[in-house]
């Protein structure tokens, strides 16, 4: 059974570097991690949310690892989400019973824990690890907030068929869809929260039409899958000036106030060493908003 979303795997050109962008730029600190045999990983990394996830970044010039392939067909990005799980033969059962391909030869014993791999041909576009950690590995203790970071708010997948993304992480994971929305952006886009069991953290499937969509055009660049992180702040206004002090430019250099999920800014893939990032204080009437007492 899925109960949570471990963390979300983040190929980039340097580890070292993105953790300081993301440290810079948001106030996350980083930690440095063992390389991991199971990726062919040359360096890694984590940063972690308040709400129970981490970022996993990690780099390699090994031409024959998931991290390289991944940077060299679609460039840096998001890789795959991790998905935390209290059984992962009964995981390996439900997959394989339901005809999923996977890109492991059943669950793969390793330090960090016992892992098990769907490939993305199976979970529309999204490449799905579930993973029973071993004792003592990847136990979160991260404050409730983080220089005014309340959490990972969601995690964007760029779909061209909502319906069938969708049924995929019910099908195969039993995580099904909730608030499917059909008149997002002007009637040129859907979108569905698929929850794995963290506070206030869901993946966001996104089905967008409209021509100039950010969606869109990652669709038509690099086809469907992983496209972005969004973030949850408690005061927007004070995260966009530690972006912008760090250097870093806000997309369109203002802070949009007429989204109906609340006060929004963007950072753009150039500037995070490969994937777009949304910073988010909900409204009090949003999906997902933490009442001020749960702000720590």
């Amino acid at each position: 059974m899925v109960i949570g979303l471990l963390n979300v795997t983040f190929a980039v050109e340097s580890a070292a570097e993105t953790l300081d962008i993301f440290d810079r730029s948001i106030g996350l600190p980083g930690e440095r991690l063992d390389a991991d045999g199971f990726y062919g990983s040359a360096h890694e990394g984590r940063i972690a949310f308040p709400n129970g996830c981490w970022l996993h970044v990690m780099d390699s010039q090994q031409s024959s690892s998931p991290i390289r392939q991944h940077i060299d067909l679609r460039g840096p990005g998001l890789e795959r989400v991790v998905l935390l799980a209290d059984d992962v033969e009964a995981a390996l059962e439900r997959v394989r019973g339901r005809e999923a391909r996977l890109e492991t030869d059943g669950v793969v014993e390793t330090p960090s824990g016992r892992r098990l791999v769907v490939s993305p041909e199976s979970v529309a576009g999204v490449r799905v690890e579930l993973l029973e950690p071993a004792s003592g590995h990847w136990v979160h203790d991260a404050p409730s907030s983080i220089s005014g970071v309340l959490g990972l708010q969601h995690v964007g997948v760029a779909t061209r068929d909502i319906q069938e993304t969708c049924h995929a992480f019910e099908h195969l994971f039993g995580l099904r869809a909730e608030d499917v929305r059909d008149d997002q952006h002007g009637g040129e886009q859907m979108d569905a929260m698929v929850k794995p069991g963290n506070d206030r953290l869901w993946l966001h499937a996104t089905e967008s039409w409209g021509p100039s969509a950010r969606v869109r055009r990652f669709l038509d660049e690099t086809g469907p899958g992983l496209e972005h992180l969004c973030i949850e702040v408690a005061d927007i206004r004070e995260a966009v000036v530690r972006v912008t002090g760090a250097g870093i430019p806000i997309h369109d250099h203002k802070i949009f106030t007429n989204r109906e999920d609340g006060f929004e800014a963007f950072v753009y893939p150039e500037h995070t060493s490969g994937v777009t990032m949304e910073l988010i204080e909900p409204y009090p009437t949003s999906r997902g908003y933490r009442p001020q007492a749960e702000r720590g």
